[in-house]
């Protein structure tokens, strides 16, 4: 599977890479909104792990973008916020969300949910 992360904090998107290496993927990392949109233009992702709130921009905006451009406009969605208040109401273009931290079974339940809904389990 392959795996664009965008998350600014370069220590916890350098963890979520690991992660997602223990499981078996390939990954890119993005550290900000303008990298992210270069990356998906240049590849095609199965699935966007992406934080909301960014130095240059807010992650679902981007993400909302980049399906309506085309770009990566498959691949499954999943926010990642520290914000614990926010919920389902408030990530309507994704697939999924997920609180900080991300944990190594909240991640791989969540890779499974695409890989389910992909119909590729």
């Amino acid at each position: 599977m392959q795996i664009l992360v965008l998350d600014d904090d370069r220590d916890f998107a350098a963890g979520i890479a690991s992660l997602i290496g223990k499981l078996g993927h390939q990954v890119q990392l993005a550290h900000d909104c303008g990298v992210a949109r270069e990356l998906a233009h240049a590849h095609t992702f199965d699935v966007i792990l992406a934080d909301v709130e960014l130095p240059d921009g807010d992650g679902r905006e981007m993400c909302e973008g980049l399906r309506a451009e085309g770009a990566s406009h498959d691949a499954y969605m999943i926010a990642m916020t520290g914000r614990t208040e926010l919920g389902d109401n408030d990530f309507p273009s994704f697939d999924g969300y997920m609180h900080k931290p991300v944990t190594f079974s909240g991640l791989e339940r969540a890779l499974e949910e695409w890989q389910a809904a992909a119909g590729l389990d």
